[in-house]
Formats: C-alpha cells, structure tokens, sequence
C-alpha cells in the first residue's frame, strides 16, 4: 500500500516539475523585419530573375581558335624581303655577285609578266636588303642625267630608250608570286645574268593580314 502511494506521490512531482520547466521557457521573440522600399523590392525583384537565369544558362562553349588572326601586326614586306635576302646570301657557295640588278616579281601565270604593288615592293625592298649585307645593287632603271622639270628633279625613267644599257649586272634577282588560301608564296632566285644558271633561290610565303587591299591587286 505504501509502494503505491509512494509511486503516486513521485508521478505527480514529475508531472508537475515537467509543468514549471515548460512554464519558464521563453517565447520565441518574433524576428523584425523592415519593410522594403518600392525601389528596394523592385532591384531585389530583378535580383532574384537574375539569378533564376543563370541556373537555367548553359555552360558556354569553348572558342575555336581561328588561327593566328590580327589587325595590329609588326610585321612589314620589308620585313620578309630581308628574310629572302638572308637565305639567298646564306645558299650563296663560291658565288660572289659583284653587281646584283633586281627586277619586279611576276604573277606564277602563262605569261609571267604580270606584276603589282607586292611584286615591284619586293624588288625595291631587296636592293636595300642585298645592299646591307655586302652586295653592290645596280640599280638599271637609273638615268645617266638627272631630267630638270617644273615638277621635280628626276633620275629614274622606265623608258627603255633612256636608259643605258651598260654597265651589265653580273647576277639578277627576281621571282615568281602564287596565292595560296592563306598568303602569297614567294619563290625568288638569284640567275648568273651571262649564264642564266641559278646560284641562289629560297621561298617564303606572306600571309595575307601583312598586305593592304590593293597589294595583290593586277597592274
């Protein structure tokens, strides 16, 4: 009788000890929330859209690489005509030209007379190329008198008639031009102008970004 009444006695002390704990818990404070502006709500709207869009975006594709593609370049035909000047120099065995003429490159067609603004570029380019590396350039289309106009004071002609004819070159340099899908392939050689034996030759080829619009242009 006892163990009941003591069993009862401790099921309502724990009941009740239950009953304080619960009753001296706190609340839970209510979080403050500050209202939002209409510009707030509006830039947190586009907000949200935003970023709603880039979880929808796909992953952006790799670039292809279009090869080397450039509208600022370094790069000149002088640059190039030094190059063939070089290596025309260095396949030189035995050979020592005493007087190099230059003549415009031509067109790779069926009458090899055709050139441009490259072709005559090149030549002019390589008198000055063959000159600095130790050779005598003759320059052919030189007049033996300078012609005095109201124009100017002038040396050069490509009338044939009034030019001499001597001295001779002992070598001359020229070439051919192909155009290719990416640049124009220059072949130069160096001919023994007596014997018309090629001592030199090389190729380089010119990518199209170097030249101007007008620079392949026929003439």
């Amino acid at each position: 009788m006892k163990t009941r009444i003591l069993s009862g006695l401790t099921l309502s002390i724990v009941m009740l000890s239950g009953c304080q704990m619960m009753g001296t818990q706190p609340a839970p404070q209510a979080v403050e929330t500050t209202p939002m502006t209409p510009k707030v709500a509006k830039f947190r709207e586009i907000e949200v859209l935003y970023e709603a869009l880039e979880e929808q975006a796909p992953e952006a594709e790799q670039p292809i690489d279009p090869g080397f593609i450039s509208e600022r370049h370094r790069k000149q035909v002088a640059n190039y005509a030094s190059q063939i000047a070089l290596e025309l120099s260095d396949s030189l065995l035995g050979v020592h030209p005493h007087s190099v003429a230059v003549t415009s490159f031509v067109s790779f067609d069926d009458t090899l007379r055709s050139s441009n603004q490259l072709g005559n570029q090149l030549a002019e380019n390589l008198i000055h190329a063959f000159q600095k590396l130790g050779y005598a350039a003759l320059d052919f289309k030189s007049q033996q008198q300078i012609q005095v106009t109201r124009s100017g004071d002038f040396l050069f002609s490509r009338d044939s008639r009034a030019l001499p004819g001597k001295p001779e070159p002992s070598h001359v340099l020229s070439g051919t031009m192909i155009y290719r899908d990416r640049g124009v392939e220059v072949n130069a050689r160096l001919l023994d102008f007596e014997s018309r034996l090629v001592v030199a030759s090389c190729m380089v080829t010119i990518p199209y970004f170097v030249l101007d619009s007008g620079a392949t242009a026929a003439r």
